[in-house]
């Protein structure tokens, strides 16, 4: 078993051909800049472009074949040296209450191809990102299937487009049964899912969700797998191999959508949750928050004892002091972000970053940091230390 840092869920903004994929990302998230920097700036081992369903982006991992910049591996996915990628892509499905969105990955280009063909009815645009599918779930889960690929809920616990958050309050009353995985989303963590006795035998994900090159693993995972693969992953999914040693992810009160925004007032409410309306000015004109809705829901006692295998961190940019000419420095001097974030002793980071800096460094990692909450779209920030 070997260990891989992970992250499953990034968008393309633009392909070669300087085409739209993704309409709120960054046009320098193209599929070599993706590379690139996953595996050079990041450190990560694996990804999962969610976007490989697009037609100017398969002409793009193909463009890449060709060139030799891609490898394809006997176990599914493709190489760059030492990054391997797992094609996906995302999809909007109507269920329940609301909609959706699902991540659905294959082993090949081939693969991704078989389940479009299924889906070529009932999807309008194939180079977009995300796109509405007019079909029921279970239709859809059989297009996944004749794709040979492995699937799970997207950002499961968010007011937008979240099957927790928007759809229902058990999967089991909008799905044919019980997904093998989910992703937990950027406001929520481990220990709130714990909350939902259903998710008790389920693996979880924490992505990244990328819309921007600097955002590409601001949440991922450490995964123990027997092969870097598609069929790794797959096994690691299915319970046969593998597990997912960490979830590294941002503390959920920095999440954008962690607590009730109201839309009358224009700020996060404040106060013991559950609130499902602002206690300010009485409005249910809210965006509902993560940690809200979960309370609402939940079924189960959370443990007091927080979930080892969850480790909270924040990317460099978003510590107080740390700007991007320092994060350039720190990166010429450690290599990547993740050597930074988790390896690089104390002493050695107030030698390039100076005191200040590598203290908020420490800070970060031993979880001392407080933070204003995150809703409505906004991410939370930085306040104080705990004392």
């Amino acid at each position: 078993m070997k260990h891989y840092y992970t992250d499953l869920h990034i968008h393309i903004g633009q392909s070669l051909d300087g085409k739209a994929v993704k309409i709120t990302a960054a046009k320098t998230m193209n599929l070599p800049g993706v590379i690139q920097v996953a595996r050079d700036i990041k450190g990560l081992a694996m990804i999962g472009v969610i976007d490989a369903q697009s037609q100017g982006v398969r002409k793009d991992f193909r463009t890449l074949l060709h060139e030799g910049v891609l490898q394809p591996l006997e176990g599914g996915g493709y190489a760059a040296q030492g990054l391997i990628i797992i094609p996906g892509t995302e999809i909007e499905l109507s269920l329940g209450t609301g909609s959706a969105h699902f991540l659905a990955y294959f082993p090949t280009l081939n693969h991704l191809e078989s389940y479009i063909h299924k889906l070529q009815p009932y999807v309008k645009n194939w180079q977009l990102s995300s796109q509405k599918a007019h079909l029921g779930v279970e239709q859809w889960l059989e297009a996944v299937a004749a794709g040979e690929g492995i699937w799970l809920p997207a950002h499961a616990f968010t007011p937008h487009k979240g099957i927790y958050g928007n759809c229902c309050e058990s999967l089991l009353d909008v799905l044919p049964g019980m997904p093998l995985a989910l992703e937990i989303g950027l406001s929520a963590d481990r220990q709130m899912a714990r909350s939902i006795r259903e998710l008790g035998q389920v693996v979880l994900f924490s992505n990244s969700d990328a819309h921007s090159l600097p955002k590409i693993a601001r949440e991922y995972n450490l995964l123990s797998l027997a092969e870097g693969s598609f069929l790794g992953l797959q096994e690691l999914v299915y319970k046969v191999k593998g597990e997912v040693l960490a979830n590294y992810g941002l503390p959920p009160v920095f999440g954008k959508y962690h607590r009730t925004y109201c839309l009358v007032c224009e700020k996060v409410v404040e106060g013991e949750p559950p609130l499902l309306e602002c206690p300010a000015c009485g409005s249910r004109q809210v965006v509902m928050g993560v940690l809200d809705r979960l309370v609402s829901i939940a079924d189960a006692e959370i443990p007091p004892e927080p979930d080892p295998r969850y480790i909270y961190q924040l990317p460099l940019k978003d510590l107080p002091g740390i700007g991007p000419k320092m994060v350039r420095n720190l990166l010429q001097h450690f290599g990547t972000e993740m050597n930074v974030l988790h390896q690089v002793p104390g002493e050695e980071l107030v030698k390039v970053a100076g005191e200040k800096a590598a203290r908020w460094i420490e800070l970060s990692r031993q979880g001392k940091l407080l933070f204003q909450a995150g809703g409505g779209g906004v991410f939370g920030k930085v306040v104080d230390i705990l004392s």
